[in-house]
Formats: C-alpha cells, structure tokens, sequence
C-alpha cells in the first residue's frame, strides 16, 4: 500500500503534533504487520529538508517513512517553484497520483480558523489534492473546527462531505460536524497520542513530583499577543500564582516541563518561557527539565511526575494516558470536548471561563485530592481508552478494505 499521512510532522518543535505521527504510523503500522501487508508511508509535511527515505524508532519498533513534497500549484509563488524544481514537482505528482489512500492528522486542532485563514489555507490543501487525485481520504481523529468565516467554513463542510471516513477525537468535533451535516457517517473516538509508547522516568520519591507545562503561546498572547484566545485570566500572573504556591511546600519539586521546544527565540518557544522563569525564581525545588528531542522522551518524563498541570494539551494527554493526576488548563473548546466529554473528567481549569482565583483553587484541591484523581483516571484506562483503541483499529482497517 501506498499512504499518504498528510499535516504529519516527525520533525518539529511542537512535540505534540510529532505524537500525533508517531502514534499514527505506531497504529497503522500494528495494523498492517499483523495482516503480512506491506506499506510505504509518504508524508509530504515531515518536517526533514532533504526529500527522501527515513526511520524512526517507536518504541520497539523501527518505523520506515518517505519525506517528500506537495505538488501545489495555488498561486504564482508556488508556479515559479514548481518551473525552477520541476524533477522534484513531478516526483511529488507521481507519488499522489499512485497514492492508495490520504490520512490526515491535521495537526491535531488546525482544521479550523481559530490559528487563522493561512494555517487552515495549508491544512485545507491536502483535502483538495485528494479530490484532484481521486483518492480515498480519512479525517484522522482531531478537533474539527470551529469555523468563525464563512467562506472557510462552506469550503471545510465540503471537504468534510467528500472525505471517505470522518474521525472526531471528542464529542464537541462530533456534534459539530453533524450541525453541519446531519447525514454525514461520523464516530467519535480520541486522541491518538493516548497509545504512543513510554518508558517511566524514575525521581526521587523523597519527594512529591509535580510537572507544569507553560504554553510560550499563551505567554505572549496568542500569534497576535493581544490575548488572541479570549482568555478570561492573567495566564503570566496566573502561572506565577502557581509556582508560588508550590515552591511554598518544603517536600514537592516542581518541575517545569516545556512540550514546544526550539533552539531560538520564538513566540511558541516554551523551553524559552520556562527558562527565563527558573531563572528568575532561582529555587532549589524549581527544576527545569531536559531539552526532549522528541514526544516519547517528553512522555517519559512527565510520567514520572506525581501530579502535572498544561495548557499544551498533549502534554495533559502524556500525563492522562501514563495514569498521572492531571488539571488540563484550556485555552479552547478542544480540551473540554475531550477531557470533560469524552473522558467525563471534571478536573478541568477552564481559561476562557474562569479567574485566577478559582483555578488556582481548583488546583490546590485536585492536588490535596490527587489519589482520587488517579483512581478516575485509571478507570478510564482500563475503559474509555482502551476501547477506543479497539475502536480506532477496526475503523482504520475498514478504510484500508482490510475487514
């Protein structure tokens, strides 16, 4: 089989949308061995400079994938690259027109206008190719709108209609897309980052651990840093608040954990964020964590931790699904629709809703109640998640015309 895995990225600052890839090809990959079927994954977002073949190493598993190319053609830009590198436009068209199949991940929450009309612009392509090249296309699970314009929302309800299979990764994306288009086949699984691998990193446990993720984006006030996300809070004073109440309790070490690391300045760069507030807290029972390569060595550390709080919200995921009590901070409908809906967990601190006081409540109760937490989560391991898992197989394997 040739497939395509369309807005997947292994390489990237953004160690959640790598999780997303990782867990994809993890899944299909589990698939396809256990049927003897051979595959080739292209993926024409991976991130890699150079077009060409790879490996990446997923657990025990050694995982072969092939970066290539989109062959666009939307506008003069993209015309006059394609003339001046037509043996590398022609490469990409051949490995879209013998394409069998298009899995789009959509980066987890860029099927929407919310990150603005050129971020959706790019997501939207890879549902125009499929339709250029007649081949079958699957919605991966992910957040599914909102769609605030509405030429963006006519040209995404279309897209949707003409999509083989249709995944939602929380009820809010479902109920949606079926206000949008009440006959279309849609079912409602979750986020594929719950099955990506880990191995537990171990801590002092003279100590109790507990992880805060700060979101760089969040920090400076969205892309446009004038609170581009209608954030009801002070999200700086708020995460000070935090880290003053916890550096307060002589047995905890609070680890600041970043899930957006770059190399330079950058408004999405947590590492950055993280750094400057260890330095200027300077306290020995503030740590700032390794510089992670990669999502699973990030999910390794995290489920260490004996409680965690994020508004990046695979790094909640990394902590939900390695059983760690977690209070996601939501900065859009994404994490209600998954966390609050799908996983009927209420220890949600709600930034579009709430103050500082009452979240900082919220945490210092789910923290005093952190066994509890755990206990909830672990039902929902062995339930909930699971079963989606099942779910999400035997889905992919009727849209591969395995079953």
């Amino acid at each position: 089989m040739n497939i395509i895995l369309s807005n997947s990225t292994t390489i990237s600052g953004n160690r959640g949308c790598v999780a997303l890839s990782i867990s994809t090809m993890y899944l299909l990959d589990e698939i396809l061995s256990k049927q003897g079927i051979s595959y080739t994954f292209y993926l024409p977002q991976s991130g890699q400079i150079v077009s060409g073949e790879y490996s990446i190493k997923i657990g025990h598993k050694i995982i072969k994938y092939i970066a290539c190319g989109t062959p666009l053609s939307h506008n003069m830009k993209q015309f006059i690259k394609n003339v001046l590198r037509y043996k590398e436009y022609i490469s990409n068209y051949q490995i879209f027109k013998n394409a069998d199949y298009i899995l789009d991940i959509g980066q987890g929450d860029s099927f929407s206008d919310i990150y603005g009309k050129t971020r959706f612009d790019w997501i939207f392509s890879q549902y125009e190719l499929s339709q250029k090249f007649n081949i079958p296309l699957c919605i991966l699970p992910q957040t599914i709108g909102p769609f605030q314009n509405d030429e963006i929302k006519t040209r995404a309800t279309r897209g949707i209609q003409k999509a083989k299979s249709v995944m939602a990764r929380d009820k809010q994306s479902y109920n949606y897309v079926k206000e949008l288009l009440p006959h279309k086949e849609i079912t409602e699984y979750i986020d594929v980052a719950f099955f990506m691998p880990y191995h537990k990193k171990q801590f002092d446990s003279q100590f109790i651990h507990v992880g805060l993720n700060v979101s760089a984006l969040l920090w400076n006030g969205g892309y446009t840093r004038n609170n581009q996300f209608g954030l009801t809070v002070d999200y700086q004073q708020l995460i000070c608040k935090i880290i003053e109440y916890f550096l307060t309790l002589p047995n905890v070490k609070l680890h600041l954990i970043p899930h957006v690391v770059l190399g330079e300045k950058n408004i999405e760069n947590d590492y950055e964020v993280s750094f400057e507030i260890y330095e200027k807290y300077s306290h020995p029972n503030l740590i700032l964590s390794e510089f992670f390569l990669g999502p699973i060595e990030a999910k390794n550390y995290i489920a260490g931790m004996d409680f965690f709080m994020g508004a990046r919200m695979h790094s909640t995921i990394a902590a939900f699904s390695t059983g760690v009590p977690v209070v996601p901070m939501a900065y859009s409908r994404k994490f209600n629709g998954l966390f609050a809906d799908t996983l009927s967990y209420s220890h949600l601190a709600d930034m579009k809703k709430d103050n500082n006081s009452a979240i900082l409540q919220l945490i210092q109760e789910s923290f005093s109640n952190r066994e509890a937490l755990k206990t909830e989560i672990e039902h929902q391991q062995h339930t909930t998640i699971q079963e989606n898992k099942k779910k999400i197989q035997k889905a992919l394997s009727k849209f591969l015309n395995l079953e």
